[in-house]
């Protein structure tokens, strides 16, 4: 396995939807951004894309909420109830990685997760929106992973765990994905209220500090930090926080590059950009 790229995005239908709430100086900001990160992963060549992401209602339901749900897939189709008027994209059909997923799966039982797994799984706001600007043509070869974080409805995996399963998934691939090039993506966040009184507030003080601890390499502080009060200060919505923190446990060291934040409450949240600029390899003595 070779690791080609890294990335935290957050994501938002307004993404592939709503671009006329933007002030110019927000859109220029954003655009530019997308556009930089969408250049390099063309030029990083992934041959799998393995995305740390949440569902928002569309696969899970309160009747049957995992903690983890790893697609096992051959396909997803960017598609849910809703879709046509929430994105305004076309449905398309994304390639999965059946059997890298389901070795991935493996993996974690033995590494003492449980998580569940599915073959049929719609790809929306959470993978689908960033992928439709990071990749309108999708490679002929690429494939993805989605693994599915519980981040949405309490009882959660800590931050913690979710950092520790990132970890535990790169070292799935690193047994499993043999020779293919690949790419780490984490998606969602960052403060915003989701079905609360205060939807469509943003906290950018507690984005901005989010997007330093990170710029500085700091992420571990956020593995301690308690539900109730990241609920209080950033939202519900922020506790998407988990899928970077999976994200920087598979990508290992690395350099967070902020790009482009902005807070659009028409999109109900605040947007960041960070590529990860990868450590390099180490050579041997």
């Amino acid at each position: 396995m070779e690791l080609c790229h890294g990335l935290i995005i957050s994501h938002a239908p307004g993404l592939t939807a709503m671009w006329s709430a933007l002030d110019a100086a927000q859109a220029r900001n954003l655009s530019g951004a997308l556009d930089t990160v969408r250049l390099e992963l063309e030029a990083a060549r992934p041959d799998v894309i393995v995305a740390f992401v949440n569902d928002h209602f569309s696969n899970f339901f309160l009747g049957n909420m995992p903690a983890i749900c790893i697609g096992v897939a051959e396909s997803y189709e960017m598609r849910a109830p809703g879709n046509p008027a929430l994105l305004r994209t076309p449905m398309r059909r994304i390639p999965g990685d059946g059997e890298l997923s389901l070795r991935i799966v493996e993996s974690l039982m033995r590494e003492n997760f449980d998580p569940a797994y599915a073959g049929e799984l719609q790809l929306v706001a959470d993978v689908g929106a960033p992928l439709y600007y990071l990749m309108p043509e999708l490679p002929p070869h690429l494939t993805i992973v989605p693994i599915f974080i519980n981040c949405v409805a309490p009882p959660l995996p800590t931050m913690r765990r979710c950092y520790d399963l990132g970890v535990a998934v790169r070292k799935a691939l690193e047994q499993f994905a043999g020779d293919r090039r690949v790419a780490i993506m984490g998606t969602g966040g960052i403060s915003h209220w989701v079905g609360l009184a205060r939807e469509g507030e943003i906290n950018s003080a507690f984005d901005q500090r989010v997007i330093a601890l990170v710029a500085e390499g700091r992420f571990a502080e956020m593995m301690d930090w308690d539900d109730r009060a990241i609920e209080d200060e950033a939202g519900n919505g922020a506790y998407e926080l988990r899928n970077w923190l999976a994200t920087f446990g598979a990508v290992g060291p690395c350099r967070p590059r902020p790009l482009a934040y902005v807070a659009v409450p028409e999109w109900l949240t605040g947007m960041a950009v960070i590529p990860l600029d990868l450590a390099p390899a180490a050579v041997p003595a």
